[in-house]
């Protein structure tokens, strides 16, 4: 068979842990399912990230895209402005020229991206062919068919009702939710249109990222009540997280092997020094628990001084800023406190740990209600996650042992899914079946 080329680009938001984990796994994944008549090129296009090692340690090559960026978070270097993603629509034009300019540039078959609207309204104004990857299934079908387990947190009023209420109604009320502000992205709309989209007006969620081919890395079992409304492009290819076979350092270690409960504490790379602050005021609220917690203090969310004030010298509590592979930390621990992240609840997950979390935006809230459904942890509303509350739900995650349990069989069945391999296998028939998309070149 006469060799064929393919360039493959690879541009997601890289300042999000979770994003970069995903994309170097599947991207890896399809060099490794290559077949041998394609002569395959994969570059990574990044704005900047304090993560971009990881690219590079994959054997990835780094091409640097406008405009460069701290890369420290998402949500500071586009200036979110709930429930706007962009600051302003000057900064989302800057974004979409970039793709632009470097793909224009790179000239490449396929352009894979995450959640990261600037890649995919590029690539679709070029037409050049799409494939993404998704947390959860963003179509109509499925925000109108159960994906909502449980009314916004962003809704005080009524999430003052009990839950089983507060499930009927979202039940019923999920087609409403789609004419929600966040739906309808203004000012990256007009953004688009200034640099070649084709439409005027506000870009919705589900058009802003939706490409010829789209993954979803998640557990099929959370998705099972609507995926046969789904369309034939989308496909849900499992769970996918750090898979690290990285070493603990030996004094966290040490810690966590104590007498007594052993907790982790992580909000990712999105979560807020708010939340993570009330998480160690909670593990200091009484003297007499006899339990040993790490606490991440990644820079995303604060300073690790700011961590250690709050923490100030109980012993129990060890504060760090250092690289912790979550694999490893969770295989030590009895319990984790998180925020809602895909890739921060499937590694608790796939460790057989219980949650207790908290969740900052529709998608972390249906990751943790589909954990706390199965019986594997408890969420805390945005607006009760205090540290009396997460004392208790810690508490009682500890003393009942059906959480654990329950988080064990979860676990087993997550741990016999290969959501990279399967994705990539997904990928190539995808590039396989488009003929056009490999002549190209």
């Amino acid at each position: 068979m006469t060799p064929t080329n393919l360039h493959v680009v690879v541009s997601v938001a890289f300042q999000d842990a979770g994003d970069t984990t995903r994309a170097i796994a599947m991207s890896a994944a399809l060099r490794d399912l290559c077949p041998p008549h394609v002569n395959l090129k994969i570059d990574f296009l990044s704005c900047g990230s304090r993560f971009e090692y990881q690219i590079k340690d994959a054997g990835f090559d780094i091409v640097p895209a406008q405009p460069r960026v701290k890369g420290i978070s998402v949500a500071h270097d586009l200036g979110w402005d709930f429930p706007e993603f962009f600051g302003s629509e000057e900064i989302a034009k800057t974004f979409i020229d970039g793709q632009l300019e470097a793909f224009r540039a790179l000239k490449p078959d396929v352009v894979f991206h995450g959640m990261w609207a600037p890649a995919s309204l590029a690539a679709r104004i070029l037409g050049i062919r799409t494939i993404n990857f998704l947390p959860v299934p963003l179509h109509p079908a499925s925000f109108g068919g159960g994906l909502i387990r449980d009314l916004p947190d962003m809704m005080p009023l009524l999430t003052r009702l009990p839950r089983p209420v507060r499930q009927k109604l979202a039940w019923w009320t999920s087609p409403l939710m789609l004419k929600a502000p966040i739906f309808r992205q203004r000012r990256l709309g007009a953004a688009a249109a200034a640099s070649g989209w084709p439409i005027d007006g506000p870009i919705s969620l589900f058009d802003m990222n939706m490409a010829d081919l789209n993954l979803v890395n998640d557990h099929p079992i959370f998705h099972a009540g609507y995926a046969h409304r789904l369309p034939k492009n989308i496909a849900i290819t499992g769970p996918l997280f750090a898979r690290s076979d990285s070493k603990l350092d030996e004094d966290i270690v040490e810690h966590l092997r104590r007498p007594g409960p052993s907790i982790l504490v992580t909000m990712g790379s999105s979560g807020t020094e708010e939340f993570l602050f009330e998480a160690i005021k909670a593990l200091r609220l009484n003297n007499e628990d006899k339990w040993s917690a790490v606490i991440l203090a990644s820079p995303s969310v604060c300073s690790i001084e700011e961590a250690q004030k709050i923490a100030a010298t109980d012993e129990r509590l060890l504060v760090t800023d250092r690289f912790i592979p979550a694999p490893a930390a969770n295989a030590l621990v009895d319990v984790t406190i998180i925020h809602g992240g895909q890739g921060t609840v499937q590694t608790a997950v796939a460790a057989g740990k219980p949650v207790v979390g908290v969740a900052l935006q529709i998608e972390q809230q249906t990751n943790l209600d589909n954990v706390m459904d199965a019986g594997a942890g408890i969420r805390i509303q945005r607006q009760n996650w205090n540290a009396k509350n997460i004392h208790s739900a810690v508490q009682t995650v500890l003393e009942d042992s059906s959480y654990s349990a329950k988080a064990r069989l979860l676990a087993e069945t997550m741990n016999k899914m290969d959501g990279a391999k399967t994705a990539a296998e997904v990928m190539w028939n995808f590039i396989l079946e488009d003929r056009s998309a490999l002549d190209r070149v």
